[in-house]
């Protein structure tokens, strides 16, 4: 049979959403293979918070392990998750955010799509809940939706929101999180490098996992923090799949491409009423960041 291992990180400040999630994860559909849920806590010690949320959730039919990495930065959590993983001798290492709730039969999909693909990298959609008084403005915007591909199709990166990953892959290619990138990317950065080395990385259109959008990223000023970033990270990320010249032309290309395309699409994004102005304010900011992570080398002081 299967093990599984679904690993969700945690900063402490999240306890509400952590409990949803560890709910649901309780509550999967589970046919062909067993899992374990691992609590990676990045803080210096560990939760109160969370040791009361493991007694109440921990069980002989739903095991929840715990571990603490005091190293601050999702890379470092990350590569902490995917070494547990490995010494204990799970097959997969599944990630799921500490905001994000599972469908039931989440993990069922990722791994029949694993075994129908002969995948080492499964991945699917995050789909954002908003609020009902969310605007239109907000709803429409391409920052909070989740990237979409045909059933099954071969793709080139994941995301750590919603993936999961053969670990024979992984520990035969010597694969793990890049601990210089605590500014985030990491994790397209370690799919890319898992490509090159010849992953296959299949999309799972049934894999559904939910994010409720907090009223705090509903801002213009969040919006285009977080497209900066995307952006500023760029040059780190291209750069690990490229030699120096052609990261630097790729970003030039991408930073201008961008660009462009927030003025060229401005007009119909504020006139059309489904779609939203805010997706040229953040093209352009991502366009900028682009050139940023060109002179900074990637470098971005924090992370939104």
């Amino acid at each position: 049979m299967k093990k599984i291992l679904v690993a969700c990180l945690s900063t402490g400040n999240r306890i509400k959403s952590l409990e949803e999630c560890v709910f649901k994860l309780k509550s999967l559909d589970v046919d062909l293979f067993y899992f374990e849920l691992l609590i990676l806590e990045n803080t210096s010690e560990h939760s109160e918070d969370i040791n009361s949320l493991v007694n109440r959730y921990h069980s002989p039919s739903f095991i929840i392990n715990r571990s603490l990495e005091n190293r601050t930065g999702i890379p470092f959590a990350r590569n902490a998750a995917l070494k547990y993983a490995i010494k204990h001798e799970f097959n997969f290492l599944a990630f799921i955010d500490d905001d994000a709730y599972p469908d039931s039969h989440w993990l069922n999909s990722l791994l029949m799509t694993q075994i129908r693909c002969n995948a080492n990298v499964v991945t699917g959609p995050q789909i954002p809940i908003f609020s009902p008084s969310a605007s239109n403005f907000f709803r429409f915007a391409s920052i909070y939706s989740e990237r979409k591909f045909m059933q099954d199709q071969k793709i080139f990166w994941a995301a750590t929101n919603n993936v999961l990953m053969q670990l024979s892959f992984f520990k035969e290619q010597n694969l793990f999180f890049n601990e210089n990138l605590t500014q985030g990317g990491e994790d397209k950065e370690l799919f890319l490098r898992s490509t090159k080395a010849g992953a296959v990385i299949c999309w799972d259109c049934n894999a559904v996992v939910s994010e409720i959008v907090v009223e705090s990223r509903m801002t213009v000023s969040w919006a285009i923090d977080r497209s900066f970033r995307h952006g500023a990270t760029g040059y780190a990320i291209e750069s690990a799949t490229k030699s120096k010249v052609s990261t630097i032309a790729v970003c030039i290309f991408k930073g201008t491409g961008y660009i462009f395309r927030s003025v060229l699409l401005f007009p119909v994004n504020f006139l059309f009423s489904k779609r939203s102005p805010l997706d040229s304010i953040c093209d352009f900011f991502h366009g900028i960041g682009f050139f940023y992570g060109i002179f900074s080398k990637g470098k971005f002081k924090k992370y939104i």
